[in-house]
């Protein structure tokens, strides 16, 4: 029963996973996830405001 569980547990985690793919977008002529642009951004602005801890975050806007 619980071998049973684990697997229909693993099934649905595996569904729900490959439902969330993460986006890109192209900076500096590069596409690249949009986890690393962000924070080659916040990197930049960092060690241009090197008393500030930034953090960027990128997201497509809706028309709500």
């Amino acid at each position: 029963m619980k071998k049973t569980t684990l697997i229909i547990g693993t099934l649905l985690a595996a569904v729900l996973l490959a439902g969330c793919t993460e986006g890109t977008v192209i900076y500096q002529d590069k596409e690249m996830p949009i986890s690393e642009a962000q924070e080659r951004i916040a990197d930049q602005l960092e060690v241009e405001n090197p008393d500030r801890d930034l953090e960027v975050t990128i997201y497509d806007e809706s028309d709500d």
